[in-house]
C-alpha cells in the first residue's frame, strides 16, 4: 500500500506542475488573434487513479458485524475497507456566453474500488455510478492551453462486498463473504486541471478531482440475512449509534480527451 500511496503522491505533484504551468501560460497577453475556435458543445471522455482519502479507508481484514443483537445483523466497523480505485467518465459541457469562459457539464461515472490481502482470502469491492451535473469556468478558452476549474453535485449509488475472516464470539473463526445493499447518496465534487489542443478535431485534458460521496443522507439499519448488510455510514441514526461516521472521500488523478460536438 505504501508503493501505492507514493505513486499517487507523485501524479499528484506532476499534475499540480502542469497545472501551475498551465496558469503562468494562461496568463499571459497574447498579442496575435487567435485561431483557435471554442466549441458550443463537446464531449469529454476521461480515465483516473483513485485513492480513498475519508473515513471509508481501511484495511480489507478489518470485517466487523454484530451478530447477537435482537433486531438482526449490523455491521459495525469503523471503515469500508475502501482504498484505490480506478474510474471512467464522460461529461457533456455545454459553453454559455460570447466568450464561452462558463460551461454547464453533465456528468455521467464509474468507480471500482478494489481492495485485496492474503491471496483474496480478506478483499472488498465497491462499485459505484454516478450522476454529476456542475459547471466549469475556463480561463482562456481561446488559447491552446487552457486552465479550467469546476464544481457540481453527484447523485451515486454504490454497493459491495467484503469477504473477511471474522471471529464469532466462541472464538471460532471463519471467512466469510457478505455482501452490501445498494445506498443512494449525495455528494459534491470539484476539480481542476488543464486542457491542451491536439488537433481542431481533439484536445487532452489532466487534472485532479476530490469527490465527497455521501454527504446526505446518512442511514444506519440492521438486516435479517446472514450475509447481506447496509453500508451504515451515519454516526447516529435509526437508533443506532457509532463512534463515528463513514465519509466517503476520495482523490482522483485523471486524463483523457475532449471533443467538439457543434460550433453553434
Amino acid at each position: 500500500m505504501k508503493s501505492s500511496r507514493a505513486i499517487l503522491i507523485s501524479v499528484l505533484v506532476l499534475v499540480s506542475m502542469l497545472v501551475f504551468s498551465g496558469t503562468v501560460l494562461s496568463q499571459k497577453k497574447v498579442k496575435t488573434k487567435s485561431t483557435v475556435r471554442v466549441p458550443k458543445y463537446s464531449l469529454s471522455v476521461s480515465a483516473g487513479f483513485s485513492y480513498m482519502l475519508g473515513t471509508a479507508n481501511g484495511q480489507s481484514r478489518g470485517f466487523i458485524s454484530d451478530y447477537n443483537t435482537p433486531s438482526g445483523h449490523l455491521f459495525t466497523s469503523k471503515n469500508l475497507g475502501m482504498q484505490e480505485g480506478y474510474g471512467l467518465t464522460v461529461t457533456g459541457k455545454d459553453a454559455l456566453g460570447k466568450k464561452r469562459k462558463f460551461r454547464v457539464t453533465g456528468t455521467l461515472g464509474y468507480n471500482l474500488f478494489y481492495n485485496t490481502l492474503d491471496r483474496g482470502k480478506n478483499r472488498t469491492k465497491w462499485n459505484l455510478f454516478n450522476l454529476g451535473a456542475g459547471v466549469e469556468y475556463s480561463f482562456s478558452p481561446k488559447q491552446k492551453q487552457r486552465l479550467i476549474v469546476g464544481a457540481g453535485i453527484d447523485y451515486t449509488l454504490m454497493f459491495g462486498a467484503w469477504q473477511s475472516d471474522i471471529t464469532y464470539p466462541d472464538g471460532y473463526v471463519s471467512n466469510i463473504y457478505t455482501k452490501f445493499n445498494p445506498a443512494s447518496r449525495l455528494g459534491a465534487s470539484a476539480n481542476a486541471g488543464m486542457e491542451f489542443r491536439l488537433s481542431k478535431k481533439m484536445d487532452m485534458n489532466i487534472g485532479i478531482k476530490g469527490s465527497w460521496v455521501n454527504i446526505i443522507p446518512r442511514q444506519n439499519s440492521y438486516t435479517s440475512q446472514a450475509y447481506e448488510t447496509y453500508i451504515n455510514d451515519s454516526k447516529s441514526n435509526s437508533g443506532i449509534e457509532f463512534s463515528n461516521s463513514k465519509n466517503i472521500i476520495y482523490m482522483q488523478v485523471f486524463a483523457g480527451i475532449t471533443l467538439p460536438i457543434g460550433y453553434k
